[in-house]
């Protein structure tokens, strides 16, 4: 404890103390761009009826070019907007792009993203995002460019004075942006992580304000706590990297909750959650890997975040404490060092009704039947269904199962441990599993 707090009082001073403050250029824009050909969408396969269209959403391409770090740089931002401009919230979800080339936060969460009519702004701000969209198509993006890594926290901070200057003819007109919050998922999140130390104290808007309104770091990898900075943060490890950074008390990149105005954070740590999305990806479909790969609501428990950040933000609304997961150090029950209960799934962290009317258990790692599999299959997680004997034993029949699932979720919605889009997603997944009745 006494560590912790001395690394929070450290890192406050050094905010105190960050370098003078200047702010960063506009940089040129041109579009939307029609030309070309196919455009990088940015997103995996979708299931029927769950893409941007069909929430009624454009998707918009601009190029944005200038200087970074003494070096010059073209590059693409895609703008996912509602229509019509009246159905705005204000808030623009910003994300840089990640390694694969996919805006993974937005295409997990997305649902919830447009029901709520935010802005998703997704940043090509990496040299490898130029040369994925390249690869997609060579004639459209021959022109973009970005020399090096060290460029990518400054033309975030220009893109995202950009979007927050409201400029006419910017890629938001005429909608006008009232929060920018950055979120980033895996190798996202190491890049949000770069953003904060490089540029969040040290560059600013013109009237002195943080570019930045708001950080959301999912399935971070490492062992570093999050840098404490002067607006909200929620950060959310997964069950993969608790684990693996895990040890009795805790992980060592936990911190503690805080209200402090100049350090606002929470650590939401979801049980059954692992590092990837594997429940909507395409890449897990046939199952590549040696046990079931899990169908954990990914998305639903990273817009829960996402909403409790934007609701701080933006409202002040102080978002609710929840206990860390535990731990055991006993690596013979499922594998993990983790806690497990009396149904084998993890104890403590944000409960839900996955694991609290449990039908399966949920674990980490899972493993590739393949060695080229491996990898991917580590960060997606396992669920092993219940036997029929274990069903029986802990639900009378279908519906008893049903109606405990359906008050447990009202009470986790109640607690905002769950959004209301998603609650007719839990009831139809229940709605899917059979329970055997038991004999008279």
């Amino acid at each position: 404890m006494l560590i912790r707090a001395l690394a929070v009082a450290m890192s406050l001073a050094w905010s105190a103390a960050a370098p003078a403050q200047s702010t960063p250029p506009v940089p040129t824009v041109e579009g939307p761009i029609a030309e070309g050909g196919a455009m990088h969408a940015g997103l995996g396969p979708l299931a029927l009826g769950t893409a941007p269209a069909d929430f009624g959403y454009a998707t918009e391409e601009y190029f944005v070019s200038g200087t970074a770090n003494d070096l010059a740089y073209r590059t693409r931002i895609l703008v996912r907007r509602p229509e019509p401009a009246e159905r705005f919230s204000g808030i623009v979800v910003a994300e840089p792009m990640h390694a694969s080339g996919f805006a993974t936060t937005f295409e997990a969460a997305r649902k919830s993203i447009m029901m709520r009519g935010h802005v998703h702004l997704e940043i090509a701000a990496q040299p490898g995002n130029v040369a994925t969209l390249k690869g997609a198509n060579a004639v459209r993006y021959a022109s973009l460019g970005i020399a090096s890594v060290d460029q990518t926290a400054e033309i975030i901070a220009q893109v995202g004075r950009l979007v927050k200057s409201n400029l006419r003819g910017g890629p938001l007109a005429p909608l006008g942006a009232r929060r920018l919050i950055l979120a980033g998922t895996a190798q996202a999140s190491v890049v949000l992580r770069a953003y904060q130390a490089q540029k969040h104290f040290q560059q600013r808007m013109p009237d002195g304000g943080a570019i930045v309104d708001g950080y959301l770091a999912v399935s971070t990898p490492g062992a570093a706590a999050m840098m404490v900075v002067d607006v909200p943060t929620v950060h959310m490890p997964t069950v993969t990297e608790v684990n693996a950074g895990g040890k009795t008390g805790g992980a060592p990149f936990e911190r503690e909750d805080s209200d402090a105005p100049a350090n606002r954070y929470r650590l939401y740590e979801v049980a059954g959650m692992a590092h990837a999305n594997s429940r909507d990806a395409a890449a897990f479909t046939p199952n590549p890997c040696t046990l079931p790969v899990s169908d954990f609501p990914w998305g639903a428990m990273a817009a829960m975040g996402l909403n409790h950040l934007v609701e701080w933000a933006d409202r002040g609304i102080v978002p609710p404490h929840v206990q860390r997961l535990q731990f055991d150090n006993n690596t013979a029950n499922d594998g993990s060092r983790l806690a497990l209960d009396q149904h084998g799934n993890v104890k403590g962290g944000v409960r839900n009704t996955y694991v609290d009317v449990p039908v399966a258990q949920y674990g980490v790692p899972n493993a590739g039947a393949t060695q080229a599999a491996d990898l991917g299959c580590s960060l997606a997680g396992w669920r092993v269904a219940y036997d029929a004997e274990t069903l029986t034993q802990l639900y009378r029949d279908h519906a008893a199962y049903a109606a405990r699932v359906n008050r447990r979720l009202m009470e986790l919605m109640r607690e905002g441990w769950m959004l209301p889009e998603y609650a007719e997603d839990v009831r139809a997944d229940a709605q899917q599993v059979e329970i055997p009745g038991r004999a008279k």
